[in-house]
Parts: structure tokens; C-alpha cells; sequence
């Protein structure tokens, strides 16, 4: 597809077994026994035993407590390791915070508060006017832990569309304390619209039951309102659902364990991957893409990592990359360490580490030490003595000096072991001293040396789209165009990020003929095509084409975005009636889309409805507190209805408070 446009130059082991009379017994229970011709027509054993197989994007996945009927102990066990914890509902999950407390952010001049009320947990944010009266009050349901609180946890809502969002308090367990989760701890952040996507919940929680294609890359990021709880078995294990069924026909075991994967026994690669999948992030600043046209739930353990998603190592002027430490550098570390590179594939994250058992910190550390001992033999003569006081010998503990904890400066508030096996010697008080946030300046990406690593032109796509989709830029955008128009690329992804990035850098006549040129093609993702050509088009003041196209769009699916941004062209054409049908849709989708709250006031107050403006107008301030331009609808408004105290409570807040002041300043001298 060319573009023809201008363009510058585990471990587990099968414990099904164990008790093989029993299991016959049970298969005799389920399985026909007056003939073998009877059993081409018996009913699935799973749904004998109420275990639905999923037959969607994560197909043959079942709930992982079916795992638990033949693996109990395995499964017990892993309940308290963090992996099954990762994600839950707050009527589940096990609780430790100091629910009811008030946490004052000073940056941004924010307090929040979460509530529980018999599990049900609410978020509260809200600020104080001058005279310390709350205002500006937003609150909503909590439906979703996320993290085990080990070492900390954050909180989600979901709307009804499915949507799942962040919200920006945390608790860390380590001190015991409420803080800004990582991403808002400044000023001016997300608020409670930082959007939960699929690529984020990959790692966070087991697979959900969800349809074939709805994972794919221009899908919707919609979750249903059941979800796993936690990472279960099958992420590390693949699959289950034939795997239970070869046992319950009584097949040999060869097939029984040909139907599901023992990380153990793969390939270096594959095994690692497997890990890898979730553990190895060189950087949360900027995350390599997945293979184009590879939908989110794809990867299977077994897979090779490289063939799903292509990681990238940053440079960064402001920070060593060989000091460089995130809380998930488990395995970018680890990958690091010259034990890791030098052990030709011996050595691996389950050489020290059983996934189904929660760590005991001094005995976990005693048996890591025998593994390190294994290749590190006459460690007293290696190591003279370090001082009168300490002296080392086999049964000290390796992983102080040379896996040492320390602060992570992506979660400032935490500290985590260092997996880059390292000499040293530290100064072990040094690495875990709090730290100062710092947001990182980006000069180089390269492709992570991992497996198989993309080379040419494709390594060239890699690297344009990973910038473009962290944040929009033009050299990277004039690159893409340029591979795009040189070389025939199969897949539409590129084609469209190199169209959202033209959008984002308002090169909208140049988007204009990027969609086009993608809708000119068969089987075009017409859709997310639509929505950007759409933007462009009323960018450019083609109001009416942008009435078309995005009227188009909507029938192909309702979503919230188009739904707003067709009713921002109709209330450009004063068709007010039409418009506010739009924004009110909008906001059923989308309840905390603030923008569609200010021009639905605005839509009110066109139709004399001054009471309804204002309430809307006060709820966009309520989900986004420092949006000027609703500070300065509302302000005029209530100068208007001579409601001078009340606009003066909120132009002095939204003058402290607001992402810019200048409309406000011009207001200060009608009060």
C-alpha cells in the first residue's frame, strides 16, 4: 500500500496426575460408558463441570479457579503472590488503607478523600475557596483496585460505556501513606480523565472474555463490567481450556501436557518471554508498539516476545541510563546483568524466583543466595573482610550488596530490589533517599537487543510510531511520511498514526489527504479514519463536509469523541437543538468529558436555560478544576445574573487554579 503524497527527503508440573484414580473416577462420572461410538456425540466435559471456555480474542482461556480443582495447592499458594492480587473489586480485594483520610496535594491545590462504606469505596476530590468552604466537589464510585498494595495500589472507575479510568490518589503500603499516583503529582495533570487502555490492563490482570476483534488496534478501549480478578495461571501457562479436557477424556499424558506450557521446559527465549511479557520495561516514558496488526490479547506463553511486541531503550539527558531504575525493571535489569548475559540461557527469573509462592523475605534471600553460590563458588576468598564486624561465608545474604534496594524515580514514594546484579560496593543508604520527580528529556530511542530485533525499514516504522503515539513530533512524522510514500507497507496502523499525528500537530490539510488516502484502500479502517478526517475537516472550516463525515462515523459506532465533536460544528452552524442532542449523548458515554459539559452550558445559555448553564459550566469545573474556560463562562454568567459573591468565590479560585489566567485577569476589573 503506497502512499502517494508530497513528502521531504513454569514450573508447574502437571499435579493432575498425582491422583490418577480419582481423576478416572471423575471421567468415568462425566464420560458415556455404553459405547465408544457414543463418545463423538458427549457433551463437553468443561461444561459438565460449569467451566465456560472462552471463544473470543482470548479463546480456550477459562477463570483460572478452574485451575484450582486439580493444581489446589499451586493455586492456594499463588493467591498471596502480587501477580493474583494485581487487579480486584473492592468487595474482594484484601483492604489495608486508612480509608477516610484527607490528603492535601499543594501543587495543584486539590484534597481528596476515599470513603468505604461496607467495601463500597468512593473517591472524593475537591477544593476550598477562601473562606475554607469546599467547592468544585467531585465524587464517584470506586469499581476497581489496581495493584496489590505491597508495595502501593491506585483505584478505577468504569462508566456504563465500558470505559475504565484512573484516579489520581494512591497508597503506598511501604509508608503507610496516601500520595498522588505516578503521572499526577504535578500541577497540572490528567484529573480523573487519564483513560485505563487495553496495552495498560495487559499486564495488570488475567485476560477478559471479551469478542474476537475487539482487541484489535483500532477497537475501542471498552472492558466489560465482569473482569478477571488478578493475574491468573494461564498468562504464564497459556490456555487452559484443552488442557482440562484432554484430562477429563483420560488422554495420554503426553497430550495432556502437550496442551498446556511448563515455562521451565521452553526454549530460553520463549521461557523468558514469558516473564518478559510483563516484566521487562525499559521505559514507562516512551513503550515500544506491538506488532501492527497483532491484537492486545495474541500474545500465548510460548510465544516468542519480539514476534508481539518490539521494546525500546531510551537516552535521556537528564539521567544515566545505566542508573536509570523504574518499578518495572524486573527483567530490564535482570536482561542487563552480565550473570543474565554471560549464562548462555541458563540463567532465569525461575532460577531464583517460584511464581506461585509469595517470597519470605530472610529465607527467600537464604535459597537466592545458594543459586548465586551454584556458579560463585569460594565466596570467603572472593570476598576478604569487609570490617571486624561483618565477614562473609555461604550463608550470608547476597542480595544486600549486590541486588540492593532502591527508590525507584518513576514512584518516588517507593522502593523496590534493584534486579541488575552489580559488584558494587553501594552506599545502601544513598539509593533508597527520597528523590524529586523528574519528567525525563528524551534524545535517542533504540531497539531493546532482546531476542530477534527488527532491522531496515522496519526498525525505521518502529521507531517513528513509538515516538509519535508517546507524543507528537514533527521530524518523527516527516519521517514516517517519507517510509510510507517509499515503501509498501501492508499494514493500515502506521498510516494512521502518522494521520492522528497530523491532527495533534494541526497539519490538517495534510491529515485531510492522509485519510483519503487510507479510505481510497479496501478493508480501510474506516471508522478511526472518519473520527480524525472529521476533526481536520472542522479545523479547516468545512463545517458542513464535517458534518457529514462524522455523522458517518457515529453509524458506524457511537462514540464519544465524534458525538462531541459533531456537536461542537453544529453549535458552530447555531443549530443549538442538534447540538445539545450531541453533547447530552456525549456525556452518556462519557459522563467526565469536561469540554462536552462547557459547550452543553453554552448550549443552555443560547436557549435562555441560565439555571441549567450554570450547573453545567460548575460540573466541568468539578471534573477538570483548572479548565479556564469554564471559569470564564461561568464567571460573565453569574456577573450577568448579578451573582457577584459567587463569581468572585470562582474567579479567585480558577485565578490560582486555571492552566491559563489571561481571560480571567480581564474579568477582575467587572468585580
Amino acid at each position: 500500500m503506497l502512499l502517494t503524497l508530497n513528502h521531504p527527503s513454569s514450573l508447574l508440573s502437571c499435579g493432575l496426575l498425582k491422583n490418577l484414580a480419582a481423576m478416572l473416577l471423575l471421567c468415568m462420572l462425566i464420560s458415556s460408558p455404553l459405547s465408544l461410538h457414543a463418545a463423538v456425540n458427549k457433551p463437553d466435559p468443561l461444561q459438565q463441570l460449569n467451566i465456560s471456555a472462552y471463544d473470543g480474542a482470548a479463546k480456550d482461556y477459562v477463570d483460572d479457579k478452574a485451575c484450582a480443582t486439580c493444581h489446589a495447592k499451586l493455586f492456594e499458594s499463588y493467591q498471596d503472590v502480587g501477580m493474583a492480587r494485581s487487579f480486584a473489586a473492592p468487595a474482594d480485594a484484601v483492604l489495608m488503607e486508612r480509608f477516610g483520610e484527607e490528603y492535601y496535594h499543594a501543587e495543584s491545590s486539590r484534597y481528596y478523600r476515599i470513603d468505604n462504606q461496607d467495601r463500597e469505596l468512593i473517591f472524593h476530590r475537591y477544593q476550598k475557596d477562601d473562606q475554607g468552604n469546599r467547592i468544585n466537589h467531585f465524587s464517584v464510585g470506586i469499581d476497581w483496585i489496581l495493584g496489590s498494595g505491597y508495595r502501593a495500589r491506585s483505584y478505577l472507575y468504569q462508566n456504563d460505556a465500558g470505559e475504565l479510568y484512573m484516579l489520581p490518589l494512591g497508597w503506598y503500603a511501604q509508608t503507610q501513606q496516601w500520595a498522588m499516583s505516578p503521572g499526577f503529582e504535578t500541577k497540572h495533570h490528567f484529573g480523573v480523565q487519564r483513560q485505563v487502555k487495553r496495552e495498560c490492563m495487559f499486564c495488570h490482570n488475567a485476560y477478559p472474555d471479551v469478542e474476537a476483534k475487539s482487541d484489535s488496534p483500532f477497537a475501542a478501549h471498552l472492558f466489560p463490567e465482569q473482569l478477571p480478578q488478578g493475574t491468573g495461571c494461564q498468562r504464564c501457562h497459556g490456555p487452559g481450556a484443552n488442557h482440562i479436557r484432554a484430562a477429563l477424556n483420560a488422554q495420554p499424558i503426553s497430550q495432556i501436557h502437550g496442551n498446556i506450557i511448563n515455562p521451565a521446559k521452553l526454549a530460553p527465549e520463549q521461557r523468558d518471554s514469558v516473564c518478559f511479557q510483563c516484566h521487562m520495561l525499559p521505559a514507562v516514558s516512551m513503550v515500544g508498539v506491538r506488532d501492527f496488526d497483532s491484537p492486545t490479547y495474541s500474545f500465548r506463553a510460548g510465544d516468542k516476545l519480539n514476534d508481539y511486541l518490539a521494546h525500546v531503550e531510551v537516552t535521556q539527558a537528564n539521567a544515566d541510563k545505566k542508573q536509570h531504575f523504574e518499578i518495572n525493571h524486573h527483567g530490564y535489569r535482570f536482561w542487563q546483568s552480565e550473570c543474565y548475559q554471560q549464562s548462555q540461557g541458563q540463567l532465569a527469573c525461575i532460577s531464583c524466583h517460584d511464581p506461585h509462592v509469595k517470597p519470605q523475605s530472610q529465607a527467600f534471600r537464604a535459597q537466592v543466595s545458594q543459586t548465586c553460590q551454584q556458579c560463585h563458588q569460594g565466596i570467603e576468598a572472593k570476598h576478604p573482610t569487609v570490617s571486624e564486624q561483618k565477614h562473609i561465608s555461604t550463608s550470608s545474604d547476597c542480595v544486600s550488596c549486590h541486588m540492593p534496594t532502591t527508590r525507584t524515580q518513576d514512584v518516588i514514594n517507593v522502593t523496590m530490589t534493584d534486579h541488575k546484579i552489580s559488584r558494587g560496593p553501594f552506599d545502601l543508604n544513598a539509593l533508597i533517599a527520597p528523590i524529586n520527580k523528574q519528567d525525563p528529556i528524551i534524545t535517542d530511542i533504540n531497539l531493546l537487543p532482546f531476542g530477534e530485533v527488527a532491522t531496515g525499514v522496519n526498525a525505521q516504522l518502529i521507531r517513528a510510531t513509538t515516538v509519535l503515539r508517546t507524543k507528537a513530533n514533527a521530524d518523527a512524522a516527516d519521517a514516517l511520511k517519507h517510509l510510507l510514500v517509499k515503501h509498501q507497507i501492508d499494514s493500515f496502523v502506521p498510516y494512521v498514526d502518522l494521520l492522528a499525528a497530523e491532527v495533534k500537530l494541526e497539519r490538517y490539510h495534510a491529515a485531510i489527504n492522509t485519510a483519503k488516502h487510507i479510505l481510497n484502500q479496501p478493508n480501510a479502517p474506516q471508522f478511526t479514519t472518519l473520527s480524525y478526517l472529521g476533526i481536520a475537516l472542522l479545523a479547516e472550516g468545512q463545517t458542513e463536509q464535517a458534518i457529514k463525515v462524522l455523522s458517518h462515523a457515529i453509524t458506524l459506532e457511537d462514540d464519544p469523541k465524534n458525538n462531541y465533536n459533531l456537536g461542537v460544528a453544529l453549535f458552530n452552524q447555531q443549530q443549538f437543538t442538534t447540538a445539545q442532542t450531541q453533547f447530552e449523548r456525549t456525556i452518556e458515554l462519557r459522563p467526565t468529558m469536561h469540554s462536552a459539559w462547557l459547550f452543553l452550558g453554552k448550549v443552555h445559555q443560547q436557549q435562555g436555560q441560565v439555571a441549567s448553564a450554570i450547573a453545567a459550566f460548575k460540573q466541568a469545573l468539578a471534573i477538570a478544576p483548572d479548565f479556564e474556560k469554564a471559569y470564564a463562562e461561568l464567571v460573565q454568567l453569574l456577573i450577568k445574573q448579578q451573582q457577584l459573591s459567587e463569581a468572585k468565590r470562582y474567579l479567585q479560585l480558577g485565578l490560582k487554579s486555571a492552566q491559563s489566567t489571561t481571560k480571567l485577569q480581564d474579568l477582575q476589573d467587572s468585580l
